[in-house]
């Protein structure tokens, strides 16, 4: 409707982010229309699409409404905006200052602020730009706690990092982590403590983050090792697991994390990934280099139902017990060598009865693994392939299992000798009882011509055409039968004289 201002403005605010503002601007520059432009301008930045000139306008406007408090709002809003231009200059020659003045910025200004200088702080003061960044991911920043006094804000932004979001105390919504993640790639200690404490908080990580996080926490697990911190590795070893095992552990990449952890020496982790993956020879060759009770037990549990990973673990325990032989030989453990080689010898007595229950393998190969000739199924491949020297066991180890299999094999020879002589003995009574036939046939004296002995000759096929030939017939006859009485019922139903009709069928036998 002509006139109507108010509900003008509230058309044009439907169109913003489509239409021009200064084409509404232009419109309601004149004083009984200015709250009507505030009102816009105020929509405007509430969607962050103001420029500093609007910002000036809507402070102008504030003070023609005599709303001093919201002229001023605005007008700090832009003094911080300056501040963001000097920034550059602040960070070079006092970085806590610079820090104080991005902690006095609302979130989004501060988050832009730390992606653009946060790589420099962060090589001046790691751990404070460490805690500021924390708190934007975590969503807990708040200028009006950090600006409260300018001398705890380097202790308030280290706590950051030292406690546990609380959800409550949320302030805005939280920021990714990799928009900070780039500021700390000089410093690898501090960006797995961000990352670790994002991960801790249920803050959303890329995979790529988090390959970044495996790397760097076995890389600190590896320098815990070697400098002897048994409290620090240990640490590191459950953080790593943690990694491999969590609820986000697939978005590494089962086999990118494979790669990490191999190129870190966490065995650990390789025998996970291994079970994950289902990589039994990689597995079987892991528990046999590891050579624990419980690194056989896991091998004994995989040989359960297949033939083949059988063979690979009962070679495996052969050459585990051949090193442990040789070793002692070299240097004299005592009894500790003598037990575990007997521990070995008892698990591979478990193994040949697992093979009797199973009955896959030919005893055959068997031998040959015991003998140190390899596990291949017709070559000498196999986890013994290519030593120059065999590699056996005691014979006594086998005994039990050789007996069972000569026993069985005992009894087979003299099952198939029964058989045979069974056999054979029924050959005999067929050979006698055929000679006895001929016998006879030739005792029976012969008194008719040749040609009277020779039975008469049955030409199969004529008596096949006859037989088809009467059948043929009588399904003719029948027909006619058939065709004949369904004659005689349709005549009786369209006949007059009934009689008449019954006399003629007589007639023709129809009727009997």
């Amino acid at each position: 409707r002509k006139g109507d201002y108010s509900g003008a403005i509230d058309q044009y605010i439907y169109t913003i982010g489509s239409l021009e503002p200064s084409h509404v601007i232009f419109r309601y520059l004149d004083a009984p229309k200015i709250p009507l432009l505030v009102k816009y301008l105020e929509e405007l930045r509430s969607r962050d699409l103001t420029t500093p000139v609007h910002n000036e306008l809507l402070r102008t406007c504030y003070l023609k409404l005599n709303d001093a408090e919201s002229a001023e709002a605005i007008a700090a809003v832009s003094s911080r905006s300056m501040d963001t231009e000097s920034l550059s200059t602040m960070v070079a020659n006092s970085p806590k200052d610079a820090l104080a003045t991005i902690c006095s910025f609302e979130a989004p200004q501060a988050a832009e602020a730390l992606a653009v200088y946060g790589a420099s702080l962060a090589r001046l003061l790691p751990r404070e730009t460490a805690g500021l960044a924390v708190s934007l991911c975590l969503g807990t920043f708040s200028p009006r706690k950090l600006s409260e006094s300018s001398a705890t804000i380097m202790a308030d932004a280290k706590k950051f990092l030292e406690h546990p979001n609380n959800h409550e105390d949320q302030a805005h919504e939280p920021y990714p982590v990799h928009i900070f993640a780039s500021c700390f790639m000089e410093n690898p200690k501090m960006l797995r403590l961000i990352l670790t404490h994002c991960n801790r908080n249920k803050c959303p990580l890329t995979p790529s983050l988090r390959r970044t996080l495996l790397e760097l926490t076995l890389a600190e697990w590896n320098q815990a090792k070697r400098t002897g911190d048994t409290e620090a590795e240990k640490l590191r070893r459950k953080e790593a697991i943690a990694s491999l095992t969590d609820s986000h552990c697939r978005e590494i990449g089962d086999y990118d994390a494979l790669v990490i952890v191999q190129l870190a020496g966490f065995e650990e982790g390789e025998l996970l990934l291994y079970e994950r993956l289902q990589m039994g020879p990689m597995l079987l060759s892991r528990y046999a280099k590891d050579g624990t009770e419980k690194a056989r037990r896991q091998m004994l549990a995989m040989a359960q139902s297949d033939g083949d990973v059988l063979a690979d673990v009962l070679g495996y325990f052969v050459n585990m017990v051949a090193e442990r032989l040789a070793d002692a030989e070299d240097v004299d453990d005592g009894e500790e060598s003598d037990d575990e080689v007997n521990d070995i010898l008892e698990d591979i007595s478990e193994c040949l009865a697992l093979a009797r229950r199973q009955n896959i393998l030919p005893p055959v190969r068997i031998a040959r693994i015991l003998a140190g000739e390899g596990t291949g199924q017709f070559s000498s491949a196999g986890v013994n392939g290519g030593q120059s020297q065999a590699r056996t066991v005691p014979l006594s180890v086998a005994l039990d299992y050789v007996g069972d299999i000569l026993d069985e094999s005992r009894k087979e020879i003299s099952r198939l000798k029964v058989e045979v002589e069974e056999y054979n003995q029924l050959c005999n009574s067929m050979e006698a009882e055929i000679e006895s036939l001929l016998k006879a046939s030739q005792a029976v004296p012969s008194h008719k011509e040749p040609s009277e002995d020779v039975s008469p000759r049955i030409n199969i096929e004529e008596m096949y055409a006859k037989v088809r030939m009467a059948l043929d017939e009588g399904d003719k006859e029948d027909n006619k039968a058939e065709l004949s009485r369904e004659a005689f019922w349709r005549e009786m139903d369209q006949s007059e004289d009934s009689f008449q009709t019954i006399a003629r069928f007589f007639a023709k036998g129809v009727i009997q």
